[in-house]
Parts: C-alpha cells; sequence; structure tokens
C-alpha cells in the first residue's frame, strides 16, 4: 500500500530558555548553599532532583522533535552525541581524580576512592554505593573524590533504556494499528509507555524507600519517575501553555514546593520516597515554557507507515544493545 506525507512544516525552536536556564542556577544555588551551610539548608541536595527533572524535559523534547520528523529515533546518533558531550570532561576528571587519589591518600583510601573512579568510569557508581548502602552524606562515611557521579550515573542508564523504550512502545502500536486496519499516534504511544514507566517507579520509590533508605537514595528505579515528570511536560507543553495568572500561579507555586522542601527535610529524613515529590512537581510550574512549538503535522497514514517500517527495523538492529 503506498501512502503520501505531507510536508512538514519546519519546527519552531527556541535556541534559548530563560526559564530552564532560570531553574538550573536555583538547583544550583540549592546544592552550594547545602554543602556551605548544611545545617541552614538541610535539603538542599534536593537540587540534584531538579537537574533530574530539567534533564528529562530537554532530552525527551530533543527525541520527540526526532520522532515527529523522522516517524523514528536513531539510536546510534542519540548515544555517540551523549557521548560527544560527556565524556571528554568526565573521564579527564575521572584520570586526574584517580592519579590524585593514588598519590594523596593513604593507601587504603586511595583503594577506595579507584574502585569508585572505575564505577564512575561505566556510570554504575550509583549501584556500587547502593550495593554499601552508604548513605550519601553521612557523618560516618568517608567521601570519594568521585562519589558525585552517582547522579550522571543515574542520568545516563536512565537515557540508556529511555530511547529504546520510545521505539518500542512506537513499534508496538504501530503493529496494533495494522491489525486493526487503523492508524496510531507516535507521540500518544510513547506518552502511554512513559506514563507506566513513571507511575511504577514512583511507587517503587516509595516502597523501596520505607524499607531501605540508603540503598533507594542511589538507584536508578528510585529516581526514573523524576526524568519522566520531566519529559511529561514536553508532552503537554505542546499542547496546552498556562497565561497570565494562571502562568504566574504555577510558577510561583512551583519555586516555593522546590525552596520549601529544601527547608523541611535534612540528611535525616527518608528519601526519595514521598518527599521527592516537592522537588520533582516544582520545575514543572516554576519552568513551564513561555511559549510553544507549533506540532507537526503529517498525515496520519504516513506517519503509521514510516513508524511502521523504520521503528520496526531499528528495534531489531539496536534495542537490544542498550545514557
Amino acid at each position: 500500500m503506498h501512502t503520501t506525507t505531507a510536508t512538514v512544516p519546519p519546527r519552531t525552536q527556541r535556541r534559548f530558555m530563560p526559564e530552564i536556564q532560570g531553574l538550573r542556577a536555583v538547583a544550583v544555588g540549592l546544592v552550594v548553599l547545602f554543602h556551605l551551610w548544611p545545617t541552614q539548608m538541610p535539603g538542599g541536595f534536593v537540587g540534584v532532583d531538579v537537574f533530574f527533572v530539567i534533564s528529562g524535559y530537554l532530552i525527551t523534547s530533543h527525541l520527540l522533535r526526532e520522532l515527529d520528523r523522522t516517524g523514528s529515533i536513531r539510536l546510534g546518533s542519540f548515544y555517540a552525541r551523549r557521548a560527544r558531550r560527556l565524556l571528554p570532561a568526565s573521564l579527564l576528571v575521572l584520570a586526574v581524580s584517580g592519579v590524585a587519589a593514588a598519590v594523596i591518600l593513604p593507601a587504603q583510601l586511595a583503594r577506595a576512592s579507584l574502585r569508585e573512579v572505575i564505577a564512575g568510569t561505566f556510570y554504575v557508581e550509583n549501584l556500587f554505593l547502593a550495593s554499601k548502602a552508604v548513605t550519601y552524606s553521612a557523618s560516618n562515611d568517608t567521601a570519594s573524590p568521585v562519589q558525585h557521579y552517582w547522579s550522571l550515573s543515574t542520568e545516563e542508564q536512565f537515557y540508556a533504556l529511555w530511547p529504546a523504550l520510545i521505539l518500542f512502545a512506537v513499534w508496538v502500536a504501530a503493529r496494533a494499528a495494522r491489525r486493526a486496519g487503523g492508524t496510531h499516534s507516535p507521540r500518544a504511544a510513547a506518552a502511554v509507555a512513559l506514563g507506566l514507566l513513571a507511575a511504577a517507579s514512583l511507587i517503587h520509590s516509595i516502597v523501596l524507600t520505607d524499607a531501605d533508605p540508603a540503598a533507594a537514595y542511589f538507584v536508578t528505579t528510585t529516581r526514573a519517575w523524576e526524568f519522566g515528570i520531566g519529559a511529561l511536560t514536553s508532552f503537554v507543553a505542546l499542547r496546552w501553555t498556562p497565561r497570565g495568572p494562571v502562568a504566574a500561579t504555577m510558577r510561583w507555586a512551583g519555586f516555593a514546593a522546590i525552596v520549601a522542601t529544601s527547608f523541611l527535610i535534612s540528611q535525616a529524613t527518608p528519601f526519595p520516597g514521598r518527599w521527592l515529590c516537592g522537588p520533582s512537581w516544582g520545575p514543572p510550574g516554576s519552568s513551564w515554557p513561555v511559549t510553544r512549538s507549533p506540532p507537526t503535522r503529517s498525515s496520519a497514514s504516513g506517519t503509521c507507515a514510516r513508524c511502521s517500517g523504520s521503528a520496526t527495523s531499528r528495534m531489531r538492529s539496536t534495542c537490544g544493545t542498550g545514557p
């Protein structure tokens, strides 16, 4: 069956997003203040969670643009871009930290630090710390020079799977549409998959935090829903943009949720779990895009044909290899 596809108009993209940059500044400020004055801002570490939400929004927005444009996602290109962006600086810091640890630290601490350097190199630092059930800032733990790589490891593990999950959801939707003789929406399929993933992660986060808060702090499965909240924001922002008093209320409420959480919780609070809702739901409100890009338009039959063929072939070749 031959299908025709209407010309897809160029998508308007903002190169600079002041609301995102402002939220990044808030996140950095919270983390810095927490490390400088941990008793005055005991929950400032939630700035990391704000970054997770921002990352989910930005990366998913990029993936959706490619999905709109081509009907698929080139996994190889996505992973190559991530590697070019992260690996040079990341590996340099790890190398310098490893050499410095070997030269400066006592032998026992040097060996422990080198093990974490290796874990950071392969983006499993969070899992390494979770296996030891080490709390991030407990006073009786000796922090390594690369302990902060746990958050980067968490992010990269999520993004090793998320693009492939989008492709799989689109592929399943395309097969179901062909069998039913209808059409499907790639965006809707991706949104459903993301919603299910985020809901499962939230439930798991609450349960594991109650049972083993030290391990729950680091594992990716308890943090995935934070990326999911940001990603879902990218779906909704294409359809709805708040204006006037509604926009102002959302922004101030989101900002208040982030700041309030940084004062209300501390290192003694079981985290992430239920308390993660404050810093995770705050960013979408406080940084909601001021303007939105017009969605691309293509014929439903053309979209279905592109997705069913392209997504199927890419699923076969790349999804099994799965930042």
